[in-house]
């Protein structure tokens, strides 16, 4: 599990460095040596690189990477962006040694031709970026950008300058860059689009700072990597069916039937024992012929919740309700009889949501164990909260809807962001443009059931993260192989194994 932090926490952490004996200049000399390694690795001839710095310590670490390229024989190009009257003394440190090495360097703009190089190194703003870019700052950006639309490589240190650290938003503008270095711990504004997309590739480099407390305690935000699909646990060598859980998955309806075989599937092969399909007598043939694994309880027209759903319910370990539901009476039903349920985890998906989000005070409070999985349309109808202003504060929205349900909100994008109700919240890191595509997020509410019924009481696994990764990580893989284009929901069935046991 990955730490994720914010601006003032990235300050904070340098400022504890330099506070327990380690002096800012050292810090610096690592980031741009570490910065270096990363752009040489590109294959960029750094002969014909431009180096762009403003006027902080962003742009010292820009002035130390040309000096660190000159040490090695290369003749690189500096361009002074900002105003020498407000450089910072680490910056200007930087410049003396630079100029040991005689360098090639302008402040003037109209000696700068981005569009003339191989490469540009952005070090105009770093971190502390907030404000909207404007005057020659903004027309700097706009021709780095014309030169990278152009096929010039674009590499920026720590952030790409204009992007919102804590947010990814554009502040007016933005550096496009082909690669981000970042330092000591990826940042929220360069997981979060659109400054994800704005970052290109990002590489994490550890540079010596420590994160203590309390910096430490007060991170919130933590990505899944595969070290955290490697702590599931192996299956009990003597265990049955029965050990391994039990997932009731009401779904489907008399028009859908796709969405109730994807979600069951998918929770068969996380490891669950048993799966029972509650849904409409006119999916049983289908449902038996291409998932034969499944039990399967279907109800008529005008019947739905009657005493064949108390038995599933009993039955089972942990419900999935929501795939293809529809949001007609019956749906209505099923909903309201499952969420009498409290001691077992609910996982609330699709029409799930859409019912709720009609008539709130028709259903009590989530239980201990919920899930909700909205993507943006379905959280702005749950919220009452616009699109836009969802993908521009994710977050914080998926935190708000978390404390008062009570409930894990797995808020579905391209960037998903997982948030319980204790404040803890991860970024998916996982996944591409492959799962975008219809029955992707039935499968993902599979997953998230199989996971959480089977380990809800393992809470150092964080199922719901978790389930996010694999169905992010199996998307990457059937991408790779298929091509993006070529994906469908059910493609990434074949790709589970090597995902889920790494």
């Amino acid at each position: 599990m990955r730490m994720i932090l914010n601006a003032d926490q990235a300050k904070s952490a340098d400022v504890q460095a330099s506070e327990r004996g380690i002096p800012s200049i050292v810090l610096m000399e690592k980031a741009a040596s570490a910065f270096v390694d990363e752009f040489l690795a590109a294959g960029v001839d750094p002969d014909r690189t431009i180096i762009v710095c403003g006027t902080g310590n962003n742009a010292g670490d820009g002035v130390a990477a040309a000096r660190i390229l000159s040490e090695k024989g290369y003749r690189p190009k500096v361009f002074y962006a900002g105003d020498p009257e407000k450089y910072s003394a680490q910056m200007k440190q930087q410049i003396q040694m630079l100029e040991i090495y005689d360098p090639d360097v302008t402040t003037q703009l109209s000696e700068f031709h981005p569009e003339e190089a191989e490469g540009i190194i952005d070090a105009i703003f770093g971190i502390g970026m907030k404000r909207d870019i404007t005057g020659s700052y903004r027309e700097i950006i706009e021709r780095i950008n014309e030169a990278h639309d152009a096929g010039v490589f674009v590499a920026s240190v720590d952030m790409p300058s204009g992007i919102h650290t804590d947010t990814g938003a554009v502040c007016g503008c933005a550096v496009k860059a082909d690669l981000t270095v970042t330092f000591t711990a990826m940042k929220t504004g360069l997981c979060l689009y659109p400054g994800a997309a704005y970052a290109g590739k990002t590489v994490v480099r550890e540079i010596g700072i420590p994160i203590l407390e309390p910096v430490l305690s007060g991170i919130k935000v933590f990505a899944i990597d595969e070290e955290d699909v490697r702590k599931i646990p192996k299956r009990d060598e003597t265990g049955n069916k029965g050990t391994f859980g039990k997932v009731l998955v009401a779904a489907g309806s008399r028009e859908i039937f796709g969405a109730a075989y994807l979600a069951a599937r998918a929770a068969l092969m996380t490891g669950i024992g048993m799966v029972r399909v509650y849904t409409h007598e006119k999916n049983r043939t289908a449902l038996s012929a291409l998932l034969p694994e499944a039990l399967i309880t279907t109800y008529e027209d005008g019947h739905a919740a009657d005493q064949s759903l108390d038995e599933a319910i009993a039955w089972s370990d942990g419900i999935l309700i929501g795939p293809g539901l529809g949001t007609g009476e019956d749906a209505k039903k099923i909903l309201q009889r499952v969420m009498r349920e409290e001691k077992r985890p609910i996982i609330y998906d699709a029409d799930a949501i859409n019912l709720l989000s009609k008539d709130r005070t028709a259903y009590p409070r989530f239980g201990q164990h919920s899930v909700m999985t909205p993507h943006i349309g379905e959280m702005a109808r749950f919220t009452g909260i616009s699109v836009s202003d969802i993908k521009a504060d994710p977050i914080g929205i998926a935190r708000d809807a978390a404390e008062q349900t009570g409930a894990v909100i797995v808020l579905k994008d391209a960037r998903s962001v997982i948030c319980e109700p204790t404040g803890k919240t991860f970024i998916n890191l996982s996944g591409c443009s492959a799962l975008a595509t219809a029955g992707s997020g039935d499968v993902l509410a599979g997953i998230t059931a199989g996971l959480v019924t089977q380990y809800k009481e393992v809470q150092e696994l964080h199922t719901e993260a978790l389930a996010a990764f694999i169905h992010g990580r199996a998307g990457e893989r059937a991408g790779e192989e298929l091509t993006e284009d070529c994906v469908t929901a059910g493609s990434l069935f074949g790709y589970f194994p090597d995902v889920l046991r790494p």
